[in-house]
């Protein structure tokens, strides 16, 4: 069998923070641990051109800083609004027609309807237990029931805001890209979060639109999902997901399609710096403080440095089939974490409800089958207004 050399990976919201410093730490870590004639196509995703054209320019200028050849690399950018299902189809097509494969989505972006900080709060949840007011904050202010109005031809549907830019854009996306996907036996990492708290996410309302918390009810969600995957109980439901759209009917070729159904993965990036919630330059840079602090009396959670927090999710991107495969990584939430002087690994992460199997197996069919039938209802929408 003959080597492979051409690698394609796609990575969503990368225009700043979080998902511009995994975008370089992906080139990064692909470019000093392969060898010089293996190629990485890094495919990325903003909401405009604009902020697409910016973010190829810093990406470019940093390798330029590396004295990078061109041949090891190709960063291409295709623009995409997660909470507008047409955008989210159309990306699709455009990656089936443009790309050979995938070796993996980073399904990073993503959004909370935050308002800013409950200060009261915040000094007192400070004064009590400063490392867990930083790690899982109960101080921010979320609006409740933000949705999306969808343009045409959709036009007067609409989605819940939140769930659909941290989950179901995504869920969309990978299903309608799936080919690509399992022809390269590819692999799906999730974003997730140390906030995905089981309380958050309701059975009825798993968009989250009465949540009063919707950012951390997508997340849970996103675990569930994620490590339910796998399981022979949401398999009724996976199936349809994992289906390829491209069918030859031989049976040598359903077999492979069937051993080369693409694996998810979930990893969060720990606390780090980012602008998720509006605060000035002082507030922000006393958040920063506040974190080191934190790392100081022992917390491995706070990366600090948006770079350090990518380490989980470029980790889960470029390790090897079998090192995975060992640490049996589809089944643990993966977290970027750090130790008191900043040196930088990967841990795993304790999943809340997930030492009571049945109950957890249970939510996660409960919530592969309810997005299953959302997923299915929009696509059947979107055909009916695209005739």
């Amino acid at each position: 069998m003959s080597e492979k050399t051409q690698f394609y990976f796609l990575l969503t919201g990368t225009n700043s923070g979080l998902g511009l410093s995994l975008a370089h730490r992906l080139l990064d870590n692909f470019l000093t641990t392969h060898p010089e004639n293996h190629h990485l196509t890094l495919i990325i995703t903003t909401r405009s051109h604009g902020k697409g054209s910016a973010t190829l320019a810093l990406l470019n200028n940093h390798l330029r800083t590396r004295n990078v050849p061109n041949p090891r690399y190709t960063l291409a950018h295709h623009s995409v609004d997660l909470t507008n299902l047409v955008s989210v189809h159309s990306l699709a097509q455009t990656l089936r027609s443009t790309y050979p494969h995938l070796d993996a989505i980073i399904l990073n972006a993503g959004m909370g309807s935050f308002l800013g900080i409950n200060w009261l709060n915040c000094f007192i949840s400070l004064a009590k237990n400063w490392i867990q007011a930083l790690t899982v904050p109960t101080f921010k202010i979320q609006d409740v029931g933000w949705t999306t109005v969808q343009g045409a031809p959709l036009s007067g549907e609409a989605i819940p805001t939140v769930f659909a830019a941290n989950v179901f854009g995504h869920y969309f996306l990978v299903h309608e890209a799936i080919d690509l996907l399992a022809g390269g036996n590819g692999r799906i990492i999730w974003t997730s979060s140390l906030e995905a708290h089981p309380w958050t996410l309701s059975i009825d309302d798993l968009q989250g639109v009465r949540a009063s918390h919707s950012y951390e009810s997508s997340k849970r969600l996103t675990d569930v999902l994620a490590l339910t995957s796998g399981l022979e109980c949401t398999s009724p439901f996976t199936a349809s997901f994992f289906c390829r759209k491209q069918v030859d009917y031989t049976v040598e070729t359903e077999k492979k399609q069937n051993q080369q159904v693409p694996k998810m993965y979930v990893c969060h990036p720990g606390i780090c710096g980012t602008s998720i919630i509006p605060l000035n330059f002082i507030l922000f840079n006393c958040m920063l403080l506040a974190f080191y602090i934190a790392r100081w009396f022992g917390s491995p959670w706070h990366t600090i440095s948006t770079y350090s927090g990518a380490n989980a999710a470029s980790w889960l991107a470029l390790a090897s089939d079998d090192e995975l495969e060992g640490m049996q990584a589809q089944e643990i939430k993966w977290g970027s974490a750090c130790t008191r002087s900043g040196k930088q690994m990967v841990k795993v992460t304790h999943v809340e409800g997930e030492e009571n199997r049945p109950e957890f197996e249970e939510l996660g069919r409960e919530c592969w089958k309810q997005m299953e039938e959302l997923r299915m209802s929009w696509k059947e929408k979107l055909e009916r207004a695209t005739k």
